[in-house]
């Protein structure tokens, strides 16, 4: 990288979307902007998906985020997104090693009708990744995201009018995964669970040397900490990270009173330095683990 660019990212839960903005240089990665807005869309609502009004939905996102922007002195013209997981289908499948190509594309078709029964494949884009074993090599799970092509149309013509270009679309778990394993290196030692907290659900996952191993959505009542606890246990952890909009130093105190395992809270802002000049620093601070996935999504270049 010869000169700074900055890369922009939205993490959109419902209608609430936390951003950052992290400029890359020769010399690392640094904040140069961050917060959050609610929009008027409820991106949870199946109708914004459809082709019906698309155009003037496309306005309105644009208009709210151009505002914003001008609001937290954002400049970037990269633009990434972080969907969460009402937004995508995200699902572990059993795979044979023995497939071809063309009978794994026709079993991803399967499994899509099965999520989705009235869909064609043509909607959707549809993206494999292998899960890796307790060695940390691939093993026979694969993990399976579905976004709808007309939603990710929508994200690429935001972008454009923007006057910018779409740079990543990720489900929101695995930026803040991305976020930990930039930030603590070393947990590719470890065996890590990490949790995404939300009101209802809690997104799990487990990391083998830094890869994927596990994901599982598991509904949650908002206090039973036993649930984590179970899933850390299944998985033989050693670790347990927390991400999450709600999460508090609270909340992690609560979990360590129900698990023999180490509990951390994810530090988005570990590895990007931190301007005490920037805007709303302090309040930055404070809210420094609603920007994780953010942080995830924001410092990848690829």
């Amino acid at each position: 990288m010869k000169g700074t660019e900055r890369y922009l990212a939205f993490i959109i839960e419902r209608s609430h979307i936390t951003a950052v903005e992290v400029a890359h240089s020769p010399k690392g990665k640094t904040l140069t902007a961050a917060g959050s807005f609610d929009s008027s869309i409820n991106f949870d609502d199946p109708e914004v998906y459809a082709e019906t009004g698309m155009a003037n939905r496309e306005r309105t996102f644009v208009k709210e985020i151009q505002a914003f922007m001008k609001k937290i002195a954002a400049g970037a013209h990269y633009f990434s997104f972080g969907l969460n997981s009402k937004m995508a289908m995200v699902q572990s499948i059993p795979i044979e090693q023995s497939l071809t190509d063309e009978e794994f594309e026709i079993h991803l078709q399967w499994e899509l009708q099965n999520f989705y029964p009235d869909a064609t494949p043509e909607q959707y884009v549809v993206m494999p990744y292998a899960l890796v074993n307790d060695e940390g090599k691939p093993g026979d799970h694969a993990m399976i995201i579905s976004v709808r092509k007309s939603f990710l149309n929508f994200l690429s013509n935001v972008s454009e009018k923007m006057h910018g270009s779409l740079h990543v679309v990720d489900i929101d778990h695995f930026c803040a995964e991305s976020c930990l394993t930039f930030s603590f290196p070393h947990i590719a030692t470890k065996r890590t669970v990490v949790i995404g907290v939300d009101e209802e659900t809690l997104d799990a996952s487990l990391l083998v040397m830094g890869k994927n191993a596990h994901i599982q959505t598991i509904k949650w009542n908002g206090s039973d900490y036993s649930i984590i606890d179970k899933y850390a246990r299944d998985q033989n952890a050693e670790v347990i990270y927390l991400h999450g909009r709600i999460v508090t130093p609270l909340m992690v105190e609560q979990l360590k009173q129900f698990t023999p395992y180490p509990v951390e809270l994810t530090d988005p802002f570990r590895k990007v330095a931190l301007p005490a000049t920037l805007t709303n620093v302090e309040e930055i601070k404070a809210k420094r683990q609603e920007y994780t996935a953010a942080v995830g999504l924001a410092v990848r270049e690829e």
